[in-house]
């Protein structure tokens, strides 16, 4: 790992309006840079919106063959993931965004893209569908880390860190950092969303020793969901370093993130806990789950 600057970034999406999101996505990143970001992250589903009620329709020149409440679903490569690409060349910097993409069998997945300003780096697919995902779309199931120039990193979308196992796996593999990219509605108030998470997402950070930054879209998406705009970013002690602001507007936290930080946190033998683990033990429970 190298010190690098990264941006969470919360957002306003709005279901089925690719055109739009894709302008938002193009001018945040554009701020983020301006900031010395590095890499930046947007909240799950940011380019289709987010929507359970129907999986949508093929996106064509950004904009659902059904209503416009639709999430559109996207193929990679396609014309949407040209224009993200190009959106990626011309601010040279890597960034994560979500869509619903249709793979070549027509499964639909919950997909976090990697971009680069050399192209498509590769992607996530969400790993754990809750029950009102289920029928929307399906699972992934690969756990991939991501080898950017200054740090290696994996991504959690929203349900998964409820898993501490894909935190542990991740920070296995090489994993410095996890992006836990978010769509999280409900009528929870910013306050107690962000109470909520910090019983849990900091722990992932800490028992990992890894960097952990979680961000969520923000806003009336015009399909009758409402987003509470929580955003922060874990340093590897699990302790909260920089926050949103505001729960109800667009917003961009920046962290830097210093090698150093990692390297004193996993020379400590007794709280790099994963010095310590015992795969054997574990493979019999889940063998026996």
């Amino acid at each position: 790992m190298q010190d690098l600057k990264i941006a969470a970034i919360q957002m306003t999406s709005i279901v089925g309006d690719i055109e739009g999101n894709l302008a938002s996505i193009d001018r945040l990143l554009g701020d983020a840079v301006s900031q010395g970001a590095d890499i930046a992250c947007f909240p799950e589903l940011s380019v289709s919106g987010y929507n359970t009620n129907d999986r949508g329709g093929q996106a064509r020149g950004g904009q659902s063959e059904n209503s416009g409440r639709v999430p559109p679903v996207v193929e990679i490569p396609g014309e949407v993931t040209d224009a993200l690409v190009s959106i990626g060349e011309r601010h040279g910097i890597w960034y994560l965004v979500g869509l619903l993409e249709r793979d070549s069998s027509g499964i639909v997945y919950n997909t976090q893209l990697v971009i680069s300003p050399n192209g498509i780096e590769g992607k996530y697919r969400k790993t754990h569908v809750p029950t009102t995902e289920i029928g929307t779309w399906r699972h992934g199931d690969d756990l991939p880390v991501f080898d950017h120039p200054k740090i290696k990193f994996g991504i959690e979308i929203c349900y998964d860190t409820h898993f501490p196992e894909v935190s542990a796996a991740l920070a296995q593999k090489g994993a410095e950092l996890i992006f836990m990219p978010h769509a999280s509605g409900g009528t929870e108030p910013p306050r107690e969303k962000q109470a909520r998470w910090e019983r849990y997402v900091p722990a992932r950070a800490y028992d990992n020793t890894v960097f952990a930054a979680i961000c969520n879209q923000v806003g009336d998406n015009q399909a009758g969901a409402v987003f509470s705009g929580v955003t922060f970013v874990c340093d590897p002690a699990g302790k909260v370093m920089t926050q949103s602001e505001d729960g109800a507007n667009e917003e961009i936290v920046i962290a830097q993130l210093n090698a150093a930080a990692l390297d004193d946190a996993r020379q400590v033998p007794e709280t790099f806990f994963r010095h310590f683990r015992r795969p054997e033990i574990y493979d019999v429970w889940r063998n026996n789950s």
